[in-house]
Formats: C-alpha cells, sequence, structure tokens
C-alpha cells in the first residue's frame, strides 16, 4: 500500500509498446534501472506501467530502439496539478480542505464508554464532559493517565479504568471487576495495591517485595506488594534503595452488596400504526433541527438513530445526521403477581452473576433476599466473590531533601 501511494506521489503513466523491437527496449530499460511494471501482451504489443520521470529519460531507447510508445492514460498527483492548474479556485478549495480536515482531528468529537454496569454509560459521559474532557477539547491537552485517576476516584465501585484515544475518539473501558487480560505489565516504578476491600486468598509475586500474607484483611488503597527494595549490611543499616515495577496477581476474597428494584405495577406498551419522521443535524455542539415529526401524540417512543460523519474507522468528525422516529402507543395497566415478580428478579440477577463469571470471578456465596414493599420487588443482600483485586499504582518517588 505505502509503495502505491509513493507511485501515486510521483505519478505514472500506462503505456502500450508497439514495433518489432518492443522486447528489446523493455530489456534496455530494465539493464538500465528503469523501472517498468504490471507488464501484459496486448494484440500483438506489449503494455506496462512507468514512472513519469523514467519515461522521460526511457525517450532516448524509445528512438534507439525505433519503438513507438503511446500513453494510453497518465496517473498520479502531478497529473492532477497539471491539469487543473490553472483552476487556482480548485486548488485552493483542497488546500482548505485539508488544513480544516487536520484541524478536525487534533481535537476530540465523540466519547465512547463500554463495560458500565453498575453505573450508566449516560452518567459517565456526562461526568466526562462536565468536568474532565468536553467534545471539542484538542487532543494535547489530554492526559490518558491523569483521566483514569480522575475517574477511579470519582466512581468508587469502579475496579479499573481504561482511557485510550483513538483518532478523534476518547474511548472509556470500565471494568467494575478487574479482569487480567485489562492489566498491562508496567515498565515504571510503581506498586500493587488493593482496589477493594477483601480478604486475601492468593498472591503470586513476581516482581517487588510482598508486604501482606494471605488471610490478611486489606482495604482499598493497601499496598500488597511494593516496588520499593531495601537493601541493609549484615548490621541491619540500609545502604541503598531501589524503585522497580512491582508486579503480580492478588486474589481476595470479597463481600459486595446486590440490590434491585422493579415496581410491581407496570405498563404494557401498545403501539399503534400512527408513526412521524423527522430528522437532525449536530454541528460541533449545536444541534438543528429542521423537522422534528410529530408530537401531538399523548403518548409516544422517539427513537433516535444517530450517524456519525467520519473517515475511516477511527477519525470522528464533529457532524452528525440523526433520523428521528415518533410511535404513537396506547398503554394498558398491569401486575406482577409474586411469582411472575420473583421470576423476574432472580433472571436479573442471573444475568449479573454471569457477567462476573465472564470476567473470572468465582461466585462464593450467594446471599441475596426477596421483599415484597410498597407495591415494589426488593432484591437485596450481599454477593461474596473470589476475585482479582491487585492493579499498579504509581509510586511517587521523593529525592532526598524535598518535602
Amino acid at each position: 500500500m505505502y509503495k502505491r501511494f509513493v507511485k501515486w506521489l510521483k505519478g505514472y503513466k500506462q503505456i502500450e509498446i508497439k514495433g518489432p523491437w518492443k522486447d528489446r527496449f523493455v530489456n534496455i530499460c530494465s539493464k538500465n534501472d528503469i523501472n517498468i511494471w504490471g507488464i501484459e501482451e496486448y494484440k500483438g504489443n506489449i503494455r506496462a506501467y512507468i514512472s513519469s520521470k523514467d519515461y522521460e529519460i526511457s525517450e532516448q531507447y524509445i528512438k534507439k530502439t525505433e519503438t513507438k510508445i503511446d500513453v494510453i492514460c497518465q496517473v498520479g498527483l502531478p497529473c492532477i496539478i497539471n491539469k487543473y492548474k490553472n483552476r487556482y479556485g480548485f486548488i485552493l478549495g483542497i488546500i482548505i480542505f485539508f488544513v480544516a480536515l487536520y484541524g478536525f482531528t487534533s481535537y476530540i468529537w465523540d466519547i465512547n464508554v463500554t463495560g458500565e454496569s453498575f453505573y450508566t454509560k449516560e452518567e459517565i459521559i456526562k461526568t466526562v464532559k462536565d468536568n474532565y474532557v468536553d467534545i471539542g477539547t484538542p487532543v494535547s491537552e489530554i492526559n490518558c493517565e491523569e483521566l483514569e485517576k480522575a475517574l477511579r476516584n470519582e466512581y468508587d465501585k469502579v475496579a479499573w479504568i481504561s482511557c485510550e484515544i483513538t483518532g478523534t475518539r476518547l474511548n472509556i473501558e470500565i471494568n467494575e471487576t478487574i479482569e487480567k487480560d485489562t492489566i498491562e505489565a508496567p515498565d515504571t516504578p510503581c506498586n500493587i495495591i488493593a482496589v477493594k476491600d477483601g480478604i486475601i486468598t492468593k498472591i503470586v509475586t513476581r516482581h517487588g517485595k510482598t508486604v501482606k500474607t494471605i488471610g490478611e484483611e486489606v482495604k482499598k488503597g493497601d499496598v500488597i506488594i511494593t516496588g520499593v527494595i531495601n537493601l541493609y549490611n549484615d548490621y541491619d543499616e540500609l545502604i541503598e534503595t531501589n524503585h522497580i515495577p512491582a508486579d503480580g496477581d492478588v486474589y481476595a476474597i470479597v463481600e459486595s452488596e446486590y440490590y434491585d428494584e422493579f415496581d410491581m405495577n407496570y405498563y404494557e406498551k401498545v403501539y399503534t400504526e400512527n408513526e412521524s419522521k423527522g430528522i437532525s443535524f449536530l454541528f460541533g455542539n449545536k444541534v438543528i433541527t429542521p423537522f422534528e415529526g410529530n408530537n401531538d401524540y399523548e403518548l409516544y417512543d422517539k427513537i433516535v438513530d444517530e450517524h456519525k460523519l467520519k473517515l475511516g474507522n477511527y477519525i470522528y468528525l464533529p457532524i452528525s445526521f440523526y433520523e428521528i422516529t415518533t410511535k404513537e402507543y396506547t398503554s394498558v395497566l398491569k401486575t406482577y403477581t409474586e411469582e411472575q415478580a420473583k421470576e423476574k428478579a432472580y433472571k436479573r440477577m442471573a444475568l449479573y452473576v454471569e457477567k462476573l463469571r465472564k470476567k473470572g470471578v468465582s461466585i462464593v456465596e450467594n446471599n441475596v433476599t426477596i421483599d415484597y414493599v410498597n407495591d415494589k420487588c426488593i432484591m437485596r443482600g450481599t454477593i461474596v466473590t473470589e476475585e482479582l483485586i491487585g492493579v499498579p499504582s504509581e509510586l511517587i518517588i521523593i529525592e532526598q531533601g524535598e518535602p
């Protein structure tokens, strides 16, 4: 792909070589380092490709071999420039387009959140936009490591957060339980700390010094494996301190609160045949809605299908197009029986537990009960798990003499 682009940048021609000495012409070009490619026979002649520069050099061999060369087409940037060299408005437009494109790709135009469960995607995106990174923030001003730390402090039930900029999109991956594959081996001095309260069941130390023991209770933020290595002489006198990237796996028994509720009374939607369409545009942070559709229905659902303008897979532009569908419905009041509510509650909890298992979390105990209070079905209790709780935390080294 790169070589093809270079050829396009320099420009090349497709030629047809005619005459009794056409093969000799090709051989002479090859011996004199003139690159001819894509050679094929065509109606007794030879068709091939040659760079614009080499074509000029080869003119001396055309005369020498008494061959005739027909240029079938010209390809590449020099051809385009030559074609439009007197159309200054067109060239200026191309320059403005690429300048604008470069400007667009220097900013964040989309924020994407994945892996959320306890917290909603909308809640996390709002927090990020309001306090840290808004749409239109220059990429150069974003420190992903600092953003990760801030969000971990903001959401105490999150065990691991990873932020990455891809093109013009900020990707935020949320893990409310740690998956081993999400933790990258550090290459700077750090400790391994606990991200949850628990009782340690297993420690595998690859680098660093273990400062906690199996069976010991730890709190969120406690150091389990330290990257500070002190060296002592035979008289227990400190002679040297080294700082290394601590590395290891720490598992613990963790007790987490589980709470879920839903109304026993619910409305079942019955859609009518009435619906209307609308359109809306987003330019940066400004929304323009030329036609919203019919909102005169008493009860309706509004379905918005977003189409983000992007170049390739990663370059999101600050322009979006929305298709708005408004669908009318009537509602019928219904009530779950206790048996139906119990079945629904257990299904919801089973989905939650299955998500934990997929992340490598072992369920040790399930102490969740169901109550029916004030027309609500309430599930609450604790779920005891064994899971990975150790993650790297940057080691702040204080030089001698610093406060």
